[in-house]
């Protein structure tokens, strides 16, 4: 099963987030990470659980997106990475409740690099792959949807997403968004997937009332 976010993600991922494994979308700032989380909690029927750990939940961004209440969100806001672990760790009470159609933490890592320092990496990295098993345990437990967004550092020519190996191992679909040229244009592009070719891709506009698909999506 899959869960439709409203965005042209759709189209790369044949339908929507698969309900039981981590979608992780990672990009540099202002790629439309938080605009695709925020389009699939509004396009959710059930209840929402929403940690934001950047305060960049809009309601006036909710709005322009079509959302008209925050009824079914339940929306968690945390401004320290020790809140963040706790926030996690709490979430799979949240789900044994019921009816959470999707879970959605935007981002993962900006407290987490915040934290991080040459002394603490372990004890830190360790930590972060403990909220990835919790989310990972909702998603396969409860069989819901876990969309997680991820920032991105140069590696050399490269771009990686931050804690690239703990990322990686925990997250089933990776999809990467880029910033070209065109002012709000911004490319999207599967890194990896269970069932799907990787390298599929998708040209898309951020717009006021949404995002919009620029052609179909071909492969590399």
């Amino acid at each position: 099963m899959r869960l439709a976010t409203n965005t042209p993600l759709d189209k790369l991922l044949d339908g929507g987030i698969e309900d039981d494994v981590i979608t992780n979308v990672y990009g540099p700032a202002g790629s439309g990470k938080t605009n695709i989380a925020i389009a699939a909690a509004i396009n959710c029927s059930k209840k929402v659980v929403y940690l934001d750990t950047e305060g960049s939940f809009s309601l006036e961004r909710f709005e322009q997106l079509g959302g008209r209440n925050l009824k079914n969100i339940m929306l968690i806001n945390v401004h320290a990475w020790k809140e963040q672990c706790e926030a996690v760790a709490g979430m799979e009470k949240l789900a044994e409740k019921g009816d959470v159609g999707l879970v959605v933490v935007d981002s993962l890592v900006a407290l987490y690099r915040l934290e991080l320092t040459d002394r603490n990496y372990q004890t830190i990295n360790k930590q972060l792959a403990t909220q990835y098993s919790v989310l990972s345990k909702i998603a396969r437990k409860f069989h819901v949807p876990v969309l997680v967004t991820n920032q991105v550092y140069s590696a050399g020519d490269e771009i990686e997403l931050t804690s690239r190996a703990i990322a990686k191992y925990w997250s089933k679909a990776l999809v990467e968004l880029r910033k070209l040229e065109k002012e709000n244009v911004r490319l999207a592009i599967l890194r990896k997937h269970r069932s799907l070719p990787e390298g599929r891709k998708i040209e898309f506009e951020i717009t006021g009332s949404g995002m919009k698909a620029l052609g179909k999506f071909s492969i590399f």
